[in-house]
Protein backbone atom coordinates (compact mmCIF):
# COMPACT_ATOMS: atom_id res chain seq x y z
CA UNK A 1 0.00 0.00 0.00
CA UNK A 2 1.07 3.60 0.22
CA UNK A 3 4.25 3.73 2.23
CA UNK A 4 6.43 6.26 4.01
CA UNK A 5 9.49 4.35 2.82
CA UNK A 6 12.55 6.20 1.66
CA UNK A 7 14.94 5.04 -1.04
CA UNK A 8 16.13 1.42 -1.00
CA UNK A 9 19.69 0.22 -0.58
CA UNK A 10 21.06 -2.10 -3.24
CA UNK A 11 22.65 -5.25 -1.92
CA UNK A 12 26.01 -5.38 -3.65
CA UNK A 13 27.83 -8.40 -4.96
CA UNK A 14 30.34 -8.05 -2.12
CA UNK A 15 27.72 -8.31 0.59
CA UNK A 16 24.93 -10.37 -0.96
CA UNK A 17 25.21 -14.11 -0.58
CA UNK A 18 23.00 -15.96 -3.03
CA UNK A 19 21.24 -18.90 -1.43
CA UNK A 20 19.24 -21.72 -2.99
CA UNK A 21 15.58 -21.30 -3.85
CA UNK A 22 14.84 -24.05 -1.33
CA UNK A 23 15.77 -21.60 1.43
CA UNK A 24 12.26 -20.15 1.27
CA UNK A 25 10.53 -23.48 0.64
CA UNK A 26 9.22 -23.60 4.20
CA UNK A 27 7.15 -20.46 3.62
CA UNK A 28 4.03 -20.42 1.47
CA UNK A 29 4.23 -17.64 -1.11
CA UNK A 30 1.24 -15.64 -2.27
CA UNK A 31 0.01 -12.23 -3.31
CA UNK A 32 -1.91 -9.31 -1.87
CA UNK A 33 -3.68 -7.58 -4.76
CA UNK A 34 -7.14 -6.09 -5.09
CA UNK A 35 -7.78 -6.87 -8.76
CA UNK A 36 -9.84 -9.87 -9.86
CA UNK A 37 -7.96 -9.83 -13.18
CA UNK A 38 -4.82 -10.92 -11.31
CA UNK A 39 -5.92 -14.53 -11.29
CA UNK A 40 -6.86 -14.75 -14.98
CA UNK A 41 -3.72 -13.02 -16.21
CA UNK A 42 -1.55 -15.56 -18.12
CA UNK A 43 1.46 -14.37 -16.13
CA UNK A 44 -0.09 -15.33 -12.79
CA UNK A 45 -0.08 -19.14 -13.00
CA UNK A 46 3.67 -19.49 -13.72
CA UNK A 47 4.42 -17.89 -10.35
CA UNK A 48 2.80 -20.86 -8.57
CA UNK A 49 1.34 -18.75 -5.79
CA UNK A 50 -0.84 -20.55 -3.27
CA UNK A 51 -2.34 -17.87 -1.01
CA UNK A 52 -4.09 -14.58 -1.80
CA UNK A 53 -5.03 -11.63 0.37
CA UNK A 54 -7.81 -9.07 -0.05
CA UNK A 55 -8.34 -5.90 1.98
CA UNK A 56 -12.07 -5.37 2.56
CA UNK A 57 -14.03 -2.77 4.52
CA UNK A 58 -15.30 -4.42 7.68
CA UNK A 59 -18.87 -3.64 6.53
CA UNK A 60 -18.37 -4.80 2.95
CA UNK A 61 -21.74 -6.58 2.88
CA UNK A 62 -23.52 -3.24 3.32
CA UNK A 63 -21.53 -1.29 0.71
CA UNK A 64 -22.86 -2.29 -2.77
CA UNK A 65 -19.89 -1.09 -4.84
CA UNK A 66 -17.36 -2.61 -2.45
CA UNK A 67 -19.36 -5.81 -2.27
CA UNK A 68 -19.39 -6.15 -6.07
CA UNK A 69 -15.61 -5.66 -6.28
CA UNK A 70 -15.01 -8.18 -3.53
CA UNK A 71 -17.30 -10.81 -5.01
CA UNK A 72 -15.59 -10.54 -8.40
CA UNK A 73 -12.20 -10.95 -6.71
CA UNK A 74 -13.43 -13.83 -4.57
CA UNK A 75 -14.80 -15.73 -7.54
CA UNK A 76 -11.53 -15.36 -9.46
CA UNK A 77 -9.37 -16.28 -6.47
CA UNK A 78 -11.38 -19.43 -5.78
CA UNK A 79 -11.17 -20.43 -9.44
CA UNK A 80 -7.39 -20.08 -9.15
CA UNK A 81 -7.44 -22.43 -6.12
CA UNK A 82 -6.07 -19.88 -3.69
CA UNK A 83 -6.23 -20.10 0.08
CA UNK A 84 -7.83 -16.78 0.92
CA UNK A 85 -6.94 -14.27 3.63
CA UNK A 86 -9.40 -11.43 4.23
CA UNK A 87 -7.99 -8.35 5.95
CA UNK A 88 -10.72 -6.08 7.26
CA UNK A 89 -10.35 -2.34 7.77
CA UNK A 90 -12.30 0.94 7.81
CA UNK A 91 -15.47 1.62 5.82
CA UNK A 92 -15.01 3.16 2.38
CA UNK A 93 -17.91 5.61 2.56
CA UNK A 94 -17.23 9.35 2.83
CA UNK A 95 -19.10 9.47 6.12
CA UNK A 96 -17.56 6.41 7.74
CA UNK A 97 -13.98 5.91 6.57
CA UNK A 98 -12.49 7.84 9.49
CA UNK A 99 -14.58 6.23 12.22
CA UNK A 100 -13.69 3.15 14.22
CA UNK A 101 -16.70 0.87 14.70
CA UNK A 102 -17.77 -0.23 18.15
CA UNK A 103 -16.94 -3.84 18.98
CA UNK A 104 -20.66 -4.64 18.73
CA UNK A 105 -20.96 -3.06 15.27
CA UNK A 106 -17.78 -4.79 14.14
CA UNK A 107 -19.00 -8.17 15.38
CA UNK A 108 -22.35 -7.68 13.66
CA UNK A 109 -20.65 -6.82 10.36
CA UNK A 110 -18.35 -9.86 10.48
CA UNK A 111 -21.29 -12.10 11.37
CA UNK A 112 -23.09 -10.77 8.30
CA UNK A 113 -19.98 -11.48 6.21
CA UNK A 114 -19.81 -15.06 7.43
CA UNK A 115 -23.52 -15.61 6.81
CA UNK A 116 -23.19 -14.41 3.22
CA UNK A 117 -19.82 -15.88 2.24
CA UNK A 118 -19.21 -18.70 4.69
CA UNK A 119 -16.16 -19.11 6.92
CA UNK A 120 -13.65 -20.80 4.60
CA UNK A 121 -11.24 -17.88 4.97
CA UNK A 122 -8.27 -16.96 7.05
CA UNK A 123 -8.81 -13.57 8.66
CA UNK A 124 -6.93 -10.46 9.71
CA UNK A 125 -9.22 -8.52 12.08
CA UNK A 126 -7.84 -5.10 11.08
CA UNK A 127 -5.35 -4.07 8.43
CA UNK A 128 -2.13 -2.18 9.25
CA UNK A 129 -3.31 -0.90 12.58
CA UNK A 130 -0.51 1.58 13.31
CA UNK A 131 -0.82 3.72 10.15
CA UNK A 132 -2.98 6.83 10.50
CA UNK A 133 -5.11 8.54 7.90
CA UNK A 134 -3.91 11.99 6.90
CA UNK A 135 -5.31 15.06 5.14
CA UNK A 136 -8.68 13.52 4.41
CA UNK A 137 -7.27 10.49 2.61
CA UNK A 138 -8.85 7.08 3.10
CA UNK A 139 -5.47 5.31 3.21
CA UNK A 140 -4.54 4.39 6.74
CA UNK A 141 -6.78 3.87 9.73
CA UNK A 142 -9.02 6.02 11.95
CA UNK A 143 -7.17 7.75 14.77
CA UNK A 144 -8.87 5.71 17.48
CA UNK A 145 -7.25 2.62 15.97
CA UNK A 146 -3.85 3.91 14.86
CA UNK A 147 -3.02 5.87 18.02
CA UNK A 148 -1.22 3.82 20.63
CA UNK A 149 -3.23 5.39 23.45
CA UNK A 150 -6.49 3.81 22.26
CA UNK A 151 -5.71 1.43 19.41
CA UNK A 152 -4.09 -1.60 21.07
CA UNK A 153 -7.03 -2.25 23.38
CA UNK A 154 -9.62 -1.84 20.62
CA UNK A 155 -7.66 -4.00 18.17
CA UNK A 156 -7.37 -6.73 20.83
CA UNK A 157 -11.16 -6.60 21.17
CA UNK A 158 -11.55 -6.87 17.39
CA UNK A 159 -9.25 -9.89 17.45
CA UNK A 160 -11.35 -11.56 20.14
CA UNK A 161 -14.53 -10.87 18.15
CA UNK A 162 -13.08 -12.13 14.86
CA UNK A 163 -11.74 -15.27 16.55
CA UNK A 164 -15.20 -16.02 17.86
CA UNK A 165 -17.03 -15.34 14.58
CA UNK A 166 -14.49 -17.33 12.57
CA UNK A 167 -13.91 -20.03 15.16
CA UNK A 168 -11.72 -22.80 13.77
CA UNK A 169 -10.06 -20.59 11.17
CA UNK A 170 -6.62 -19.01 11.22
CA UNK A 171 -6.91 -15.46 12.58
CA UNK A 172 -3.91 -13.17 12.88
CA UNK A 173 -3.64 -11.31 16.16
CA UNK A 174 -2.54 -8.06 14.55
CA UNK A 175 -1.35 -6.60 11.24
CA UNK A 176 1.38 -4.03 11.86
CA UNK A 177 3.76 -1.99 9.67
CA UNK A 178 7.42 -1.90 10.66
CA UNK A 179 8.07 1.71 9.55
CA UNK A 180 11.42 3.42 8.94
CA UNK A 181 11.62 3.93 12.72
CA UNK A 182 10.27 0.70 14.13
CA UNK A 183 10.07 2.05 17.68
CA UNK A 184 6.46 3.14 17.27
CA UNK A 185 5.41 -0.28 16.02
CA UNK A 186 7.24 -1.97 18.88
CA UNK A 187 5.49 0.26 21.41
CA UNK A 188 2.08 -0.41 19.84
CA UNK A 189 2.75 -4.15 19.84
CA UNK A 190 3.80 -4.20 23.50
CA UNK A 191 0.61 -2.45 24.51
CA UNK A 192 -1.46 -4.79 22.36
CA UNK A 193 0.05 -7.80 24.11
CA UNK A 194 -1.18 -6.45 27.45
CA UNK A 195 -4.77 -6.56 26.21
CA UNK A 196 -4.90 -9.60 23.96
CA UNK A 197 -6.14 -12.76 25.63
CA UNK A 198 -4.38 -16.08 25.38
CA UNK A 199 -1.50 -16.84 23.04
CA UNK A 200 -2.40 -16.04 19.42
CA UNK A 201 -0.99 -18.56 16.95
CA UNK A 202 -0.66 -16.14 14.02
CA UNK A 203 0.76 -12.63 13.73
CA UNK A 204 0.91 -10.32 10.71
CA UNK A 205 3.80 -8.00 9.86
CA UNK A 206 4.26 -5.58 6.94
CA UNK A 207 8.02 -5.26 6.59
CA UNK A 208 8.51 -2.97 3.57
CA UNK A 209 10.99 -0.80 5.42
CA UNK A 210 13.24 -3.80 5.95
CA UNK A 211 12.99 -5.41 2.52
CA UNK A 212 13.45 -2.12 0.68
CA UNK A 213 16.51 -1.29 2.77
CA UNK A 214 17.92 -4.79 2.53
CA UNK A 215 17.67 -5.16 6.30
CA UNK A 216 16.50 -7.65 8.94
CA UNK A 217 16.57 -5.28 11.90
CA UNK A 218 12.94 -4.13 12.04
CA UNK A 219 11.50 -7.57 11.37
CA UNK A 220 13.78 -8.96 14.05
CA UNK A 221 12.62 -6.43 16.66
CA UNK A 222 8.95 -7.12 15.96
CA UNK A 223 9.43 -10.89 16.17
CA UNK A 224 11.33 -10.47 19.43
CA UNK A 225 8.52 -8.29 20.76
CA UNK A 226 5.93 -10.92 19.86
CA UNK A 227 8.17 -13.27 21.87
CA UNK A 228 6.39 -16.55 21.19
CA UNK A 229 8.47 -19.24 19.49
CA UNK A 230 5.38 -21.36 18.89
CA UNK A 231 3.57 -18.64 16.94
CA UNK A 232 3.65 -18.31 13.16
CA UNK A 233 4.60 -15.01 11.57
CA UNK A 234 2.99 -14.03 8.27
CA UNK A 235 4.47 -11.20 6.22
CA UNK A 236 1.02 -10.14 5.11
CA UNK A 237 2.40 -7.31 2.97
CA UNK A 238 5.98 -7.42 1.78
CA UNK A 239 8.05 -6.98 -1.36
CA UNK A 240 9.75 -4.30 -3.41
CA UNK A 241 8.54 -0.76 -3.99
CA UNK A 242 9.16 1.09 -7.27
CA UNK A 243 7.36 4.37 -6.73
CA UNK A 244 6.08 6.31 -3.74
CA UNK A 245 4.17 9.58 -4.04
CA UNK A 246 5.05 9.66 -7.72
CA UNK A 247 8.81 9.43 -7.12
CA UNK A 248 10.79 6.45 -8.42
CA UNK A 249 13.18 4.75 -6.00
CA UNK A 250 16.69 5.53 -7.23
CA UNK A 251 15.48 8.39 -9.40
CA UNK A 252 14.43 6.50 -12.52
CA UNK A 253 12.07 3.71 -13.54
CA UNK A 254 14.96 1.41 -14.50
CA UNK A 255 16.76 1.96 -11.18
CA UNK A 256 13.53 1.44 -9.27
CA UNK A 257 12.87 -1.87 -11.01
CA UNK A 258 16.33 -3.13 -10.06
CA UNK A 259 15.91 -2.00 -6.46
CA UNK A 260 12.51 -3.68 -6.19
CA UNK A 261 13.97 -6.95 -7.47
CA UNK A 262 16.75 -6.71 -4.88
CA UNK A 263 14.17 -6.13 -2.14
CA UNK A 264 12.29 -9.26 -3.22
CA UNK A 265 15.48 -11.32 -2.97
CA UNK A 266 15.96 -10.01 0.55
CA UNK A 267 12.33 -10.93 1.29
CA UNK A 268 12.89 -14.53 0.21
CA UNK A 269 15.77 -14.86 2.67
CA UNK A 270 13.52 -13.95 5.61
CA UNK A 271 12.03 -17.45 6.20
CA UNK A 272 15.55 -18.92 6.20
CA UNK A 273 16.63 -16.54 8.95
CA UNK A 274 13.36 -16.66 10.89
CA UNK A 275 11.83 -20.12 10.91
CA UNK A 276 8.61 -18.69 12.35
CA UNK A 277 7.85 -16.90 9.07
CA UNK A 278 5.54 -19.30 7.27
CA UNK A 279 3.78 -17.09 4.70
CA UNK A 280 4.82 -14.27 2.36
CA UNK A 281 2.16 -12.09 0.73
CA UNK A 282 3.83 -10.05 -1.98
CA UNK A 283 2.29 -6.64 -2.55
CA UNK A 284 1.46 -6.57 -5.42
CA UNK A 285 1.04 -8.39 -8.74
CA UNK A 286 -0.22 -5.58 -10.98
CA UNK A 287 1.77 -2.48 -11.77
CA UNK A 288 0.15 0.95 -11.50
CA UNK A 289 -0.01 3.72 -14.10
CA UNK A 290 2.23 6.74 -13.56
CA UNK A 291 -0.80 8.75 -12.47
CA UNK A 292 -0.85 6.65 -9.29
CA UNK A 293 1.45 7.70 -6.49
CA UNK A 294 2.40 4.16 -5.48
CA UNK A 295 3.61 1.15 -7.45
CA UNK A 296 5.03 -2.16 -6.26
CA UNK A 297 3.81 -4.43 -9.07
CA UNK A 298 5.58 -7.48 -10.46
CA UNK A 299 4.36 -6.64 -13.96
CA UNK A 300 3.93 -3.44 -15.95
CA UNK A 301 0.56 -2.01 -16.94
CA UNK A 302 1.14 -3.36 -20.47
CA UNK A 303 1.46 -6.91 -19.07
CA UNK A 304 5.20 -7.19 -19.54
CA UNK A 305 7.36 -8.70 -16.82
CA UNK A 306 9.50 -6.66 -14.48
CA UNK A 307 12.74 -7.94 -12.96
CA UNK A 308 10.89 -8.71 -9.76
CA UNK A 309 8.62 -11.13 -11.59
CA UNK A 310 11.58 -13.36 -12.42
CA UNK A 311 12.81 -13.18 -8.82
CA UNK A 312 9.43 -14.46 -7.62
CA UNK A 313 9.09 -17.09 -10.32
CA UNK A 314 12.51 -18.54 -9.55
CA UNK A 315 12.27 -17.84 -5.79
CA UNK A 316 15.65 -16.11 -5.97
CA UNK A 317 17.06 -15.27 -2.58
CA UNK A 318 19.94 -13.22 -1.25
CA UNK A 319 20.85 -12.33 2.31
CA UNK A 320 20.00 -8.83 3.44
CA UNK A 321 22.99 -6.69 4.37
CA UNK A 322 22.08 -6.07 8.00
Amino acid sequence: MRRLVRSCLIVTALTALVVPASASASATVGVSDQQASTFTNPLFAPLKLKVARYIAPYDVTSEPAQRADFEAWLKAAKAAHQTILISFEHARTSSGYNKAPSVAAYTKALTSFKKKYGKSFDVTPWNEVNVCQAKGRMEGQPSKICKSATGPKLVAQYYAAASKVFSGRKVTAIDILDGSNVGGAVSYLRKFKKYVKGHPKYWGIHNYSDTNRGSYSRTSRLIKTIDDKKAQIWLTETGGQLRLRGVYAGGSEAAAETKAATALKCMFSMPKKYKQITRLYIYQFNGAPESNDFDAGLINVDNTKRKGYTVVQKRQSATCHA
